[in-house]
This record gives structure tokens, C-alpha cells and sequence, in this order.
């Protein structure tokens, strides 16, 4: 009686260790994750003088970037995702093309051109990224990303000049300027930060990140 006894218990222990289990053990919706942030964005001026037309352009432009992540967990650790952004960034300075260096020696006309320049860049990205100290509630992470964008550069100003003829200057030529360039171009970034978690699936993140432009990010993740 007494054995039949002991052999019920722990044919019972062992049935709830494994319901248990299969409790715990996490589904593929499960392991999805919603990620919205947005933060600052400085494009250094060296971005613009990667396209060659482009000879005379502002030291910086300066504004605010905006993403969406979809994340799934490969593990506790690493977690793959897809992402879209919209970063836009503006700044004042001189102004000029190859083009437009060309037209102006033709013309016979000599000056400068200086006003606004809006740049935007809308894209979409793979990332995958790794998280640290799973057991604390901060968590150090880093994630890398690739992926294609189109930048759109608009710029409206004013032209100061001179004929070539008029050597004094006596009769100024001041026009109003504009131009555009508009490109394809690959992606690489990077994120690193800290991860708070406030809740089982609610976390906030926060760091430094560079994106053709580099500033700090804020976001918010969901964890299905």
C-alpha cells in the first residue's frame, strides 16, 4: 500500500514538472516585439560631399529621427528584426555644384551661393542585436543594421555675383537660387544603450546610434 502510495506521488510530481514546462515554454508570437522611437540627428557635412556634384554644402545639418523596429527573439540573448525610419535634418551655409560652377563660368558671371539646405532620408533596414545581464532589470545592448535609403536634398538660397566685365562690382547680381539632389543609397548603422524593463513586456531603450547621421535614441518596445 505504502508503495503504491509513493509511486502515485511521484508519477503526480512528475506530471506537473511537465505541465509546467510546456507552460513556460515561449510560442513564436511570444517572441515578437513591437519598437517605436524617435531622438536627435546631425548629419555631418562630409555626407554631402560624398556625392562629388556637390562642391560647396553647410558644415552640419541638424534635426530629429523617427523608426519603427518589428523584433523576433532568436533566444534570450539575440533578436533579429526589420525596421523603417524617417530622419530629417536642415542647416544654413554656402551652396554649390559642378553644374552650376560650369553654367556660371560660361555665363561670364563670378560669386557665391549661400541660404538653406533640408536634407531627408527615408529607409528601411535589417538589424540584429544582443542584450546583456538577463537577470537584471538593466541591460546593456547593442544592435547593428543594413539596408537602403533615399535621400532627398533640397536647397534654396541666393546667388551674389558679378560679371566677369564689371570689375568694380558697381552693378551686384543677387537672384534667388535653388536645387536639388536626390539619391539611392545603402545604409549602415548601429545602436548601443541601456534596456529598462518596466515590465515583463514593456522595456525602454536608450543610447547613442548612427544612421548616416548619428545622435541619441528613445524608444519604447512591446513584447507580445
Amino acid at each position: 500500500m505504502k508503495l503504491r502510495i509513493v509511486i502515485c506521488a511521484v508519477f503526480l510530481l512528475f506530471a506537473s514538472t511537465a505541465a509546467f514546462g510546456q507552460e513556460q515554454e515561449t510560442t513564436w508570437p511570444h517572441k515578437l516585439s513591437l519598437e517605436t522611437g524617435c531622438g536627435s540627428y546631425q548629419v555631418p557635412g562630409f555626407i554631402l560631399g560624398l556625392d562629388r556634384s556637390i562642391t560647396q554644402h553647410p558644415t552640419r545639418l541638424n534635426g530629429f529621427n523617427c523608426n519603427v523596429r518589428l523584433g523576433f527573439d532568436l533566444s534570450r540573448r539575440w533578436t533579429l528584426g526589420v525596421q523603417a525610419f524617417n530622419a530629417m535634418a536642415a542647416g544654413n551655409g554656402s551652396w554649390a555644384r559642378t553644374d552650376s560652377d560650369g553654367q556660371l563660368a560660361t555665363d561670364g558671371v563670378s560669386g557665391s551661393t549661400a541660404g538653406r539646405t533640408n536634407g531627408k532620408l527615408v529607409g528601411a533596414a535589417f538589424n540584429f542585436g544582443e542584450t546583456f545581464l538577463l537577470r537584471a532589470r538593466v541591460h546593456p545592448f547593442w544592435r547593428a543594421e543594413f539596408g537602403v535609403g533615399k535621400l532627398d536634398v533640397n536647397f534654396r538660397g541666393e546667388f551674389n555675383g558679378c560679371s566677369a566685365e564689371d570689375v568694380g562690382c558697381s552693378f551686384p547680381i543677387i537672384e534667388p537660387a535653388e536645387d536639388r539632389v536626390t539619391r539611392i543609397i545603402p545604409v549602415f548603422g548601429g545602436e548601443s544603450g541601456i534596456q529598462i524593463d518596466i515590465t515583463r513586456n514593456f522595456q525602454l531603450r536608450m543610447g547613442p546610434y548612427w544612421n548616416t547621421g548619428f545622435g541619441g535614441n528613445f524608444s519604447a518596445r512591446y513584447r507580445f
